[in-house]
């Protein structure tokens, strides 16, 4: 008779493809286990977890061999289930013997002096990260600026006539100012670099003063560079 609680592993492919990934979790267990002998240095320390640390090597013994896949295909369903499901309690188990170690080692004079060092090394680290951070978002601005500066060059370019390169407004609104709007002369307008009045347009001309002679003269100027209107239009000065 057979123990119909004994689980029989498939044959052809499927058995070696379960085979396969029961070794892969055989060596999981395994290894994890074997993980746990770097706590053997930590044993003497005040508030090491002794019995805890005896429990976790016995459990991880017992896990390693049961998920081996010569035991495990030749045990009974539930206890194949029970291996599986005892990997959680060996896991908080793992992380509650590693904590408690840690913790012992960290309350001697050396632990406490590592612990000091690798909090100012993450205080460097994190020094250095919002410093990249902040190189970031400056860099991120200054290309925003030059973003927007290159669209507001084009519209105020875009001000000018194309083939004379003038500002039809700016010239009606200077003439209306003059002693003899028919004199006006135009040399050249030019865009500039905005000054605190705003003005981003500067315009030569020559045109009569109040004797009847011609001068030549510069006058700046604000364009909305949106609509190309005359916002605004500065005193002229006269050249010497």
């Amino acid at each position: 008779m057979t123990n119909d609680n004994t689980s029989k592993p498939p044959t052809g492919l499927g058995v070696k493809l379960l085979h396969l990934l029961q070794g892969v979790m055989f060596m999981a267990v395994l290894l994890l286990g074997i993980s746990n002998i770097i706590h053997f240095k930590y044993r003497g320390l005040d508030g090491f977890p002794e019995a805890l640390f005896w429990s976790l090597l016995g459990l991880s013994a017992v896990l390693s061999a049961s998920h081996f896949p010569a035991v495990f295909f030749r045990s009974p369903r539930k206890w194949q289930v029970g291996v599986y499901v005892a990997i959680i309690p060996f896991l908080v188990l793992m992380g509650t013997v590693g904590s408690q170690s840690v913790a012992a080692f960290h309350r001697t004079p050396e632990g406490k002096a590592e612990m000091a060092k690798q909090e100012a090394a993450d205080a460097l680290a994190a020094k250095e990260a919002e410093e990249r951070a902040a190189t970031k978002r400056v860099l991120a601005e200054a290309e925003q600026t030059r973003a927007d500066l290159a669209t507001y060059e084009e519209k105020l370019e875009g001000c000018f006539s194309s083939w004379d390169h003038r500002i039809g407004d700016l010239e009606d609104e200077l003439k209306g100012s003059l002693h003899n709007p028919d004199a006006f002369q135009h040399i050249e307008t030019l865009a500039i670099v905005t000054d605190s009045a705003g003005n981003n347009v500067a315009m030569r001309f020559r045109a009569e003063n109040g004797f009847g002679a011609l001068r030549a003269a510069t006058v700046k100027a604000r364009i909305n560079v949106n609509d190309c209107s005359v916002v605004s239009v500065g005193e002229p000065t006269v050249a010497e």
